[in-house]
């Protein structure tokens, strides 16, 4: 899950470049990176779905 839902896209993949560029495990911030985003587009298909489903 997400470390700050205020930030954006762009504020988290350009935090994830400066960790590189920081020395940061490289795979290790893209698969975060990755992984942040593949929740957060999880997320509004599940509430989209409820409010379709009419669940939500």
């Amino acid at each position: 899950m997400p470390d700050d839902d205020s930030e954006t896209q762009e504020e988290r993949a350009l935090r994830a470049i400066a960790n590189m560029q920081a020395g940061a495990d490289i795979p290790d911030e893209a698969l975060r990176l990755s992984n942040d985003y593949t929740d957060r587009q999880t997320r509004r298909l599940k509430l989209w779905l409820a409010r379709m489903t009419g669940r939500g």
